[in-house]
């Protein structure tokens, strides 16, 4: 079969030493199948903010990928104008290059973008082809955020084309498939119908090996340890992501300066990546010498974190419409247990199944008290560990959800 990929904001293969994310994988797993992958992605590179191509591009990699990139414009920041233009550009683009290419068999689109949903909708529509559409965020709900809620129903009224757009993509799609059972929920609310045969919850998971050699690991290990000061006798937490508004890394930076001025050393929180907030992180962690700041990490460095780790860090904004994301399955792999503010259904799994401590989002002064816990209760800490890397590998393991969603495309 000759299967369409859309997806506009994941690390690309042609990025470098990344670790792929969902689309990556899936094409990994199709190819393995012997189908023909075709990834339609953007020239933008969303997390490090540049340009891979200055024109539309063709790229075919030795695994037999196909890349369609297709040429947007730049923006600084995720949340700016600037980006809905980048969003409308590489839609109308795709619509005018789709119909030069061979026919696909099925295509499978992630929302977001709304735009390029919405053009692959109407392009499969067309031509008469199945289209998956993939529910990664909660677009355009999302645009509701910055108002109070007594005001959410004028917002929706200004922004009505954008809802409209959401439901038409909902209400056409062959099926819809989605990273949680909310959001999965959520997009049949907007389809205004029930579950279908071709619809389906598929969480993000991770991969439950490594390719990365223990003696690699172990010497990237000490080399994060001399370069940042990583102690092994610490109580190592860590958060790895783009410093985002989705996450509250004041609050996390907060706590350590409690900690710090209770005279607590043995705990370190280390930040790993950058992003929109990286400049007003670092300097509300001035004089706070238990926060640190590696920059961006590429994969095996991530792992070696991870391996350095005690805790993996989740530390969402109040209200965050973010439900099973990316980050608590990285740390299971890893054997970590959870810390997390994120409400709703990943706080249920972390309870559930006791792989974690919950803090309240937006409160120092709770999260000081689970870290106070994990330290008075290490033994606990460990076995929790030891169960979110063994729920990993029976439920959320990439190898185990992407064969699933290849046998649905």
């Amino acid at each position: 079969m000759n299967i369409w990929i859309i997806e506009t904001a994941e690390p690309m293969p042609t990025d470098g030493n990344v670790r792929l994310m969902r689309c990556g994988i899936l094409a990994s797993t199709l190819l393995a199948r012997r189908h023909t992958v075709v990834w339609w992605a953007s020239t933008f590179d969303h997390a490090r903010k540049i340009q891979r191509a200055r024109h539309n591009a063709h790229v075919t990699l030795s695994s037999g990928l196909h890349i369609r990139y297709l040429y947007g414009p730049s923006y600084t920041k995720n949340v700016t104008p600037a980006r809905l233009v980048h969003n409308h550009v590489l839609a109308r683009t795709f619509a005018r290059t789709a119909p030069a290419m061979p026919r696909p068999d099925i295509i499978f689109c992630c929302l977001p973008t709304l735009e390029m949903a919405h053009q692959s909708i109407s392009f499969a529509r067309h031509i008469g082809v199945p289209i998956l559409i993939d529910i990664r965020d909660q677009w355009p709900d999302i645009y509701l955020k910055p108002f109070p809620r007594p005001l959410h129903g004028l917002a929706q009224m200004m922004l009505w084309t954008e809802f409209h757009k959401m439901r038409s993509i909902c209400r056409r799609a062959t099926g819809i498939t989605a990273v949680s059972q909310t959001y999965f929920d959520w997009a049949l609310t907007y389809a205004g119908r029930g579950q279908g045969m071709y619809d389906g919850v598929f969480p993000l998971g991770y991969p439950a090996t490594t390719a990365h050699a223990a003696t690699a690991l172990n010497q990237r290990a000490h080399e994060l340890q001399a370069a940042h000061g990583i102690r092994s006798d610490a109580l190592v937490i860590s958060f790895v992501g783009i410093f985002g508004l989705s996450y509250d890394l004041e609050t996390v930076i907060e706590a350590a300066r409690l900690l710090h001025a209770q005279g607590v050393t043995q705990v370190q929180f280390v930040l790993a990546g950058d992003g929109d907030k990286g400049k007003r992180l670092r300097n509300l962690a001035r004089g706070i010498d238990t926060v640190i700041f590696p920059g961006w990490l590429d994969e095996r460095s991530i792992h070696a974190l991870l391996k350095l780790s005690s805790i993996g860090l989740a530390p969402y904004v109040k209200g965050a419409l973010q439900s099973l994301p990316n980050k608590p399955f990285e740390y299971m792999a890893a054997g970590l247990p959870i810390l997390s503010s994120l409400q709703g259904e990943l706080e249920t799994l972390i309870t559930n199944e006791h792989i974690g401590k919950q803090y309240q989002p937006g409160n120092a002064q709770s999260l000081v008290d689970q870290v106070r816990w994990f330290l008075d209760h290490p033994d606990t800490a460990t076995a929790m560990g030891k169960r979110s890397r063994r729920l990993l590998e029976e439920r959320f393991s990439t190898e185990t959800v992407y064969a699933r969603l290849a046998d649905r495309s």
